[in-house]
């Protein structure tokens, strides 16, 4: 495809396919992992695996697309809703401070597939914090995060995961 014919694709289209193409890459190994290891393993390597990549992602985001807030807690919000690796969870943040945000993540596609083939909710609250902690690693160490809920947690139909942030008080 050129330069051009990329241009006529609208650009919701291509961060949706981005962003499904990564989940799709994350749950193909993860099956895998999960069917030769077991669940237990393949969390633990999908911690990190996030961990790792959400390092990246939060560079990568402020480095290519503008962001120009001052406030640490609205300049993280804004990597996370801006980074197209996310943008299939849908996040949406339902409050939002200089000092606080509730973050909540309302489509889960790798949890959508999970339940369709038949393997139940994937305890996936260590992999958010591990990802979450990421993002606020690289652009907001002064924010704390704490899990509202998230599998295995019982969450709302509305919503998969909710997120809590707070700006610490300097010292």
């Amino acid at each position: 495809m050129t330069k051009d014919e990329y241009s006529q694709v609208p650009v919701e289209k291509l961060i949706e396919l981005c962003s499904r193409s990564a989940y799709t890459l994350d749950g193909l190994w993860f099956t895998l992992v999960e069917e030769r290891y077991g669940l237990d393993v393949a969390l633990e390597i999908d911690v990190e695996v996030w961990k790792r990549l959400c390092l990246a992602q939060a560079r990568r985001v402020q480095k290519y697309l503008p962001i120009n807030e001052k406030s640490p807690m609205r300049k993280l919000m804004k990597v996370i809703h801006l980074d197209p690796v996310l943008a299939v969870f849908r996040p949406e943040a339902i409050e939002l401070s200089d000092e606080r945000a509730v973050l909540r993540f309302t489509d889960c596609p790798p949890q959508k597939a999970r339940i369709r083939d038949g393997r139940g909710e994937f305890p996936c609250k260590p992999v958010g914090l591990a990802f979450l902690n990421s993002y606020i690693e690289v652009i907001a160490p002064k924010v704390r995060l704490s899990c509202v809920t998230c599998p295995p947690d019982a969450h709302p139909r509305g919503y998969w995961c909710e997120w809590q942030f707070e700006l610490q008080a300097t010292e």
